[in-house]
């Protein structure tokens, strides 16, 4: 990054940290937020393994005022983070912000992701949120960050999506050529940009679709909120956008394989047709036959509704050979260990859970953690009270099974005793149902 670049971004957050949150929020309930930013689901993404996080190293590219920081720290308990940002002033506000919540495991440093060499750590996770798309030279700053990425390590990154945020780079451009990119942006710049946007014709293009908030009618131009959302939007510094292929290729190109979206199951091609089972013949061959970068592809050409392509990746020919555990031998079983997703863990989820259970009612896991499910996924209350003996700690499925014959010994219908292959079959289908949305982890 050039010198001017590097001063005039370094300006803007300097004025403006970023988020502009509360010292005293708590991420606590973000479950989503704290899903991605623990390692642990990554990882099993990876490897199919359930990682302790204490003592690992992780590092926050690019703080701003903490908030991602404090999520790290809430979602990865006893690990040691290292938060970087080229901004004093955005550094100040999060070291306020992790002391305020109690967490002293956290270094701050002000340089760029470029020299973070410097500090002669290596991590094993490494979360670049919202800084690669400032990058002039993205591949350059992902091999620096490579550069100290354990082996097994795992680097949360994201780029603007180019399609999606299509108009909002109009309007970068068109503020470019008023001149209002040459400092750092200001009251005045914000105003001209705020005067341009309420009086543009409804039917310009720029105004529908780049409209934002100034189509709504009722934009508060003196709170902090909107002058924030036109900063992050229209005056944003050194902003630029990516299609799949150029960020397939950065990744090459750095050393790096594509591991998953961070929110998979919202890039889901089939989605996007009115039946996600019944959809052209010619595209059940493309689909069976592309790779995940082409079916990313084709899904943003289509629908690209996502401002961040938002993923997981790690160093080349890490990822290891993934079992489903429908394929699964009793051998695999018996030897298993199953874990409760540890964002899943809170005492309000399990006040949840045992208010279903006493109702009997059926019990949404789903509603905690969004990004994995598209549908509510539920469980009667019956069999939802399974769970709670992996709050306290991981289990066998042989301790799941005598659990369940010692809550629920008899078949509802028949009124009959299960055998003990019925009550492990279905304790089996629960398993394999909710790991595959991660709320719960299974290794051999």
């Amino acid at each position: 990054m050039n010198q001017s670049s590097q001063d005039l971004l370094q300006q803007q957050y300097d004025s403006l940290p970023y988020p502009k949150m509360p010292l005293e929020k708590s991420p606590n309930q973000n479950y989503n937020s704290l899903f991605v930013k623990n390692l642990i689901t990554s990882f099993y993404l990876c490897h199919q393994k359930v990682i302790d996080t204490t003592n690992k190293a992780i590092l926050d590219v690019g703080c701003g005022s903490g908030w991602t920081t404090l999520n790290l720290a809430f979602a990865n308990p006893n690990a040691k983070i290292i938060a970087i940002d080229l901004s004093q002033n955005s550094l100040e506000v999060a070291k306020k912000r992790l002391e305020y919540h109690q967490f002293s495991n956290v270094e701050f440093h002000q340089m760029a992701m470029e020299n973070i060499g410097e500090l002669n750590y290596q991590y094993d996770y490494i979360n670049a949120e919202d800084v690669l798309y400032f990058c002039p030279q993205p591949i350059e700053s992902l091999m620096a960050l490579k550069s100290v990425l354990k082996s097994d390590g795992i680097i949360r990154a994201n780029f603007h999506s180019y399609y999606q945020r299509f108009y909002y780079y109009l309007s970068q451009e068109l503020f470019h050529c008023l001149g209002l990119f040459d400092n750092n942006p200001e009251d005045f710049e914000i105003d001209i940009v705020a005067e341009t946007m309420q009086n543009l014709h409804p039917n310009t293009i720029l105004k529908r679709y780049a409209g934002g908030i100034f189509n709504k009618g009722n934009a508060d131009l003196s709170s902090e909120k909107t002058k924030e959302n036109i900063l992050m939007n229209y005056l944003i510094q050194n902003d630029k956008g990516y299609t799949i292929p150029q960020v397939f290729e950065i990744l090459q190109a750095s050393g790096l394989q594509f591991l998953a979206m961070t929110n998979w199951r919202q890039w889901e091609i089939r989605d996007l047709f009115k039946d996600r089972n019944s959809i052209p013949t010619a595209w059940e061959f493309v689909l069976e036959n592309a790779s995940e970068e082409e079916k990313l592809h084709l899904f943003e050409l289509i629908n690209p509704r996502h401002r961040l392509i938002d993923f997981w990746c790690v160093g080349e020919n890490t990822i290891s050979a993934i079992q489903p555990l429908s394929t699964w031998t009793d051998n695999d079983w018996f030897n298993a260990k199953i874990y409760l997703h540890p964002q899943l863990k809170s005492t309000e989820i399990k006040e949840d859970l045992l208010k279903t259970i006493k109702e009997q009612n059926y019990w949404e896991i789903s509603k905690y953690i969004t990004l994995p499910s598209l549908a509510p996924i539920t469980i009667s209350g019956h069999l939802s009270a399974v769970l709670l003996p992996l709050w306290n700690h991981s289990q066998t499925l042989e301790e799941l099974v005598s659990y369940w014959l010692k809550i629920q010994p008899k078949n509802l219908i028949t009124s009959e005793y299960k055998s003990r292959d019925e009550a492990t079959q279905e304790i089996k289908d629960l398993i394999i149902k909710l790991e595959t949305f991660l709320y719960l982890l299974v290794e051999k």
